[in-house]
């Protein structure tokens, strides 16, 4: 039984290697997809494999661009977008927390009111935010990424309390490492990747399709009563103790 997508499937960050794989999959469901991404190689990445993109400038008008392109308002949202800014909480300087904070939270929340208030004119969607489970466990200089990321799932958490009777439903999924973005450069070093699996209970990473499917899951119609809350895609990582420099 294929899953129910009502609306095209709106990617932020889709350019990224697993927002191109949950694309693939969202394709194979029979989803429309349209990315949003924030970078040129992001929308070449996305124009290579077929997939409708758009900029991210300009947050207010993606779902009447998304209309524009696909006939419909987006019925269902993938917040995949984080910038790579990582630093000691000592060392970031003032001008790169204040573009931390417009790119990484304020924007994330102009597109989520965007979004949201184009649902409520169809009276239906669902939202889900991609967290980490560094989160709630990060390693030193990640404290600018697990802030925006907690900021994030206290965003999605809320749109989910308030407007699900109304027909819009958000949750959060918090990923560990992947081979994937961000984890790829750093299990790029053998003995960080090591580490990383030793930490996992069942020794090993998460493989990229183990990420994917509960994604696309969550994404969809099926899954409207997971709301106002956050499910963890981390292997067990979060119910065993911490090693050091392996939150991802």
């Amino acid at each position: 039984m294929r899953l129910t997508f009502d609306g095209p499937v709106l990617l932020l960050g889709g350019g990224c290697t697993l927002g191109l794989a949950v694309a693939a999959a969202l394709r194979a469901e029979g989803a429309v997809v349209l990315a949003a991404c924030g970078s040129e190689s992001g929308r070449q990445a996305c124009a290579g494999a077929g997939i409708a993109v758009e900029p991210l400038e300009d947050a207010e008008s993606l779902p009447q661009r998304c209309a524009a392109r696909l006939g419909a308002l987006p019925g269902h949202m993938l917040d995949l977008r984080h910038s790579r800014r990582e630093s000691l909480l000592a060392g970031l300087p003032p001008a790169e927390i204040d573009a931390w904070a417009a790119e990484d939270i304020a924007l994330r929340a102009r597109i989520l009111r965007a979004v949201t208030r184009a649902m409520l004119v169809r009276r239906s969607g669902r939202c889900v935010f991609v967290s980490s489970s560094a989160a709630l466990r990060p390693s030193p200089g990640q404290g600018w990424y697990a802030a925006a990321k907690l900021a994030g799932e206290a965003l999605f958490r809320s749109a989910g309390a308030e407007l699900a009777a109304r027909g819009v439903t958000a949750c959060s999924a918090r990923l560990s490492w992947l081979d994937a973005g961000r984890g790829r450069d750093f299990l790029a070093h053998e003995e960080s990747a090591r580490r990383a699996a030793a930490a996992m209970p069942s020794g090993r990473l998460l493989r990229l399709e183990e990420a994917v499917g509960p994604l696309v899951f969550l994404l969809s119609r099926e899954a409207a009563g997971i709301n106002a809350c956050t499910v963890d895609i981390d292997g067990g990582l979060g119910a065993v103790k911490q090693m050091e420099g392996t939150c991802p």
